[in-house]
């Protein structure tokens, strides 16, 4: 069966914050297995620097026949661990991770071709206690997208 335009966007979505890797010119090393898809059985968060990756709210409207245009909110839970002995400052690390989810996001704002616009909403920070022992960000994603009225599976 194929998978809905939605779909294939939030794979798109998961495989580029894969290739967050410090190998590539950026300040954090994710893996297929830190970077995961929202589940409701609970997400594994053993290895940090890791990623889960939840919809929000969408919506649709009718565009010129025989489109339906949605917009679709995605919230990225960005995890991060350092040493407590670490001359770096936690907010330092918090940019930076703001940074890469950033650049790797809006390389390619069509989402392999599958959307028409990828938007970075906001960033807010994890709530946190002293001695915690991760800290973290949630970066908002917009993300706009066409599908046919008739057959999500197919672009629009």
């Amino acid at each position: 069966m194929p998978e809905t335009v939605k779909e294939k966007i939030l794979e798109n979505l998961k495989t580029t914050l894969e290739g967050i890797t410090i190998a590539d010119g950026f300040n954090f090393d994710f893996t297929p297995e830190t970077i995961q898809r929202w589940s409701m059985h609970g997400n594994s968060l053993v290895n940090l620097p890791a990623v889960v990756l939840s919809c929000g709210d969408e919506s649709e409207q009718s565009a010129p026949y025989p489109l339906e245009e949605c917009t679709l909110s995605i919230y990225l839970d960005c995890f991060f661990v350092s040493d407590e002995s670490a001359p770096t400052p936690t907010d330092t690390y918090l940019n930076r991770l703001q940074g890469d989810i950033k650049k790797a996001v809006l390389a390619d704002h069509t989402r392999g071709g599958y959307a028409v616009d990828t938007n970075v909403l906001g960033t807010t920070p994890f709530e946190t206690t002293e001695g915690q022992h991760y800290a973290g960000i949630i970066v908002e994603i917009e993300i706009k997208y066409r599908h046919q009225r008739l057959d999500p599976t197919l672009s629009g």
